[in-house]
């Protein structure tokens, strides 16, 4: 996103690979079709209205139920088990870490 609004699309597809820069152009008009659209109408007006507003302060309220089962599901997911794995192997990434989760 920063990217985007430094420079626009152009400049976010300069900047990346021509790799990513292809998909965008190949697998975009897949993922961001009247589909996806529609969701994110319905996604907005969700917020407008006050339902997300509503079902948020409710988890909340519950103590995080879903949240707290989706984090965990993430976390057992292969993606994340493996790319632990794979930085555990790569040094340099832990002593750049952006985020401090030991003070969570």
């Amino acid at each position: 996103m920063d990217l985007i609004y430094e420079g626009g699309i152009a400049n976010m597809n300069y900047s990346i690979s021509n790799n990513a820069e292809y998909g965008e152009y190949v697998t975009g008009p897949e993922v961001i079709n009247e589909q996806s659209r529609a969701a994110m109408r319905n996604a907005l007006k969700r917020i407008q209205n006050g339902d997300y507003a509503k079902m948020f302060i409710l988890e909340g309220r519950t103590g995080y139920p879903s949240m707290t089962a989706r984090r965990r599901n993430t976390a057992d997911h292969q993606i994340e088990v493996v790319g632990a794995q794979l930085r555990a192997m790569m040094p340099w990434i832990a002593k750049n870490k952006l985020v401090d989760q030991t003070r969570n």
